[in-house]
């Protein structure tokens, strides 16, 4: 793949240019997504690059709260209290569930 990258500065925004090479297929799909919205190649492909980005962020959030949530207390005695105090406060609540 060949890259090419230019620096711009807009409206104190640091932006970079970048031409990369990609299947006619492919360049053929964005662009009818481009055109079926309105837009322009370049943000369809920005769009693309932030909801991946979004999403592997999102995935990495997913995995720390697995491995959170499956952490076994270090004391089951605390677990135990954190459960009773929980219980009781949801007593004094006196919600009609």
């Amino acid at each position: 793949m060949t890259c090419m990258v230019k620096h711009m500065t807009a409206a104190a925004r640091t932006v970079t240019q970048v031409a990369f090479q990609l299947p006619n297929d492919l360049l053929a799909r964005v662009d009818e997504l481009a055109s079926r919205h309105s837009r322009s190649r370049a943000a369809e492909l920005r769009s693309a690059v932030e909801a991946y980005l979004e999403n592997l962020r999102e995935q990495a959030i997913d995995e720390q709260l697995a491995a959170g949530y499956g952490a076994v207390p270090p004391d089951d005695d605390l677990g135990a209290a954190m459960a009773a105090e929980g219980a009781a406060s949801l007593k004094l609540a006196d919600l009609d569930w």
